[in-house]
């Protein structure tokens, strides 16, 4: 693999050749963006991986059904409600938002991804819906990116978004996305979205392989409340308007620069996401290494990082190592403590089978850092992981009780 064969660049979502786009505030959410409308001016290989939960919002079939021939053109996309657990009428709605954008746009129907987020259970406001996409269409652009990227945003803090530019033969090529996500996520994918863009020319397959290899390594490595919703979809559009010769296997010039760049900027948005779950004062990076395999590497980190005691502890900064060891020790039995080594904000917390000693005024200041590793070395074998996540705090807990639950004018002291 190429060591980072690309350049960031400013311009977000629209940055590629031949994208543009707009957002609008439709009246889900008063005075807020919540609709957005992208497109390319051509017809484009595309590609999307989706939620694993059973109970899968409308759009997701949708969305699904209208990527299967590999091409699409536009994605339209609306916050704060999610169309999920809203039945017959929730399908006929996000077919509907589909035919809309596709009828501004003048592209086919067939050829219009669908999303949603938000608050499960309701049902779209399709006049208001109607309205917001005949505005968008009237309104792309490709100077506005960074409202397409708060158009998605639900209990999100900021808006997620990057782009970069790599070279294929003689051809620039572009490639850029933008994300949302800070509660419900723990990807198979998660309640988040992602789109990105690029004017690559790329055969649908290999565009599908690329961008599921590239999820399993960045959204499906972040956890920030272990919870699994219905509306996950990354989406990734490549129309081919940078002129390069089409990457049609991975022998091709311009494949592993083309990989590269889609890794990192779907690891750069999953790490955007883990930095802003919900309530979160740490973003946290969890290391496993010395592993017979990626997949015993990548379920221990996963388990350390949904592991309640090991979240609150980060909260608290307190250095608690014991707790690591025993997420660990929880995650695979067959593990020999004794092999195991355990290093939390560069300080050995567990070694031989036993709690380490440490110096204890070194180790609180170091809980105190935004940003914590912890590196678990299972002393087996070659393969390694990194998962990213946050710690647990009260405010988490205030965001999902639900709105009449909690007294916000109490202090918790």
């Amino acid at each position: 693999m190429l060591d980072q064969p690309f350049t960031i660049i400013e311009g977000g979502i629209t940055a590629p050749q031949g994208f543009a786009g707009a957002a609008v505030c439709c009246g889900i959410k008063p005075q807020s963006l919540d609709l957005m409308l992208l497109a390319s001016d051509r017809p484009a290989a595309a590609a999307v991986t989706i939620t694993r939960n059973a109970f899968r919002a409308a759009p997701t079939f949708v969305t699904q059904e209208h990527t299967a021939d590999g091409q699409a053109q536009a994605i339209v996309c609306n916050s704060g409600i999610a169309n999920s657990a809203t039945g017959q009428q929730g399908m006929d709605n996000a077919r509907k938002m589909a035919a809309l954008a596709a009828e501004q746009l003048g592209v086919e129907c067939l050829d219009v991804i669908v999303c949603s987020t938000g608050e499960i259970g309701q049902q779209l406001p399709m006049d208001k819906i109607q309205g917001g996409i005949t505005q968008a269409a009237i309104r792309l652009t490709r100077d506005a990116p960074e409202s397409l990227a708060q158009a998605i945003m639900t209990t999100d803090t900021f808006p997620k978004m990057v782009s970069v530019q790599f070279a294929v033969g003689e051809k620039l090529v572009k490639m850029a996305g933008i994300a949302k996500g800070a509660g419900m996520i723990c990807p198979d994918m998660a309640t988040m979205l992602c789109f990105i863009t690029s004017d690559l020319a790329i055969a649908p397959e290999i565009l599908s392989a690329s961008l599921q290899h590239a999820v399993e390594l960045s959204f499906n490595c972040i956890s920030t409340d272990g919870c699994m919703s219905t509306n996950d979809t990354v989406a990734i559009l490549a129309n081919g308007a940078a002129g390069n010769a089409p990457i049609e296997s991975a022998e091709s010039d311009g494949y592993e620069e083309s990989q590269a760049a889609l890794g990192y900027v779907t690891q750069e948005l999953a790490k955007m996401i883990a930095r802003d779950g919900e309530g979160a004062t740490k973003f946290v990076e969890i290391r496993v290494s010395g592993a017979t395999s990626w997949e015993q590497a990548h379920g221990i980190a996963r388990h350390v990082g949904n592991y309640d005691l090991v979240k609150t502890s980060l909260f608290g900064e307190d250095f608690n190592c014991g707790r690591i060891a025993a997420a660990t020790g929880a995650a695979d039995p067959e593990l020999d403590p004794e092999q195991v080594t355990i290093t939390c904000a560069g300080i050995t917390g567990w070694s031989h089978g036993e709690l380490a000693s440490f110096d204890e005024a070194q180790a609180r200041s170091a809980m105190q850092a935004d940003e914590i590793l912890i590196e678990v070395d299972l002393g087996m074998g070659d393969a390694q992981a990194t998962v990213w996540t946050c710690d647990l705090t009260y405010d988490y807990i205030k965001e999902n009780v639900g709105p009449d639950a909690y007294d916000t004018t109490v202090d918790s002291g």
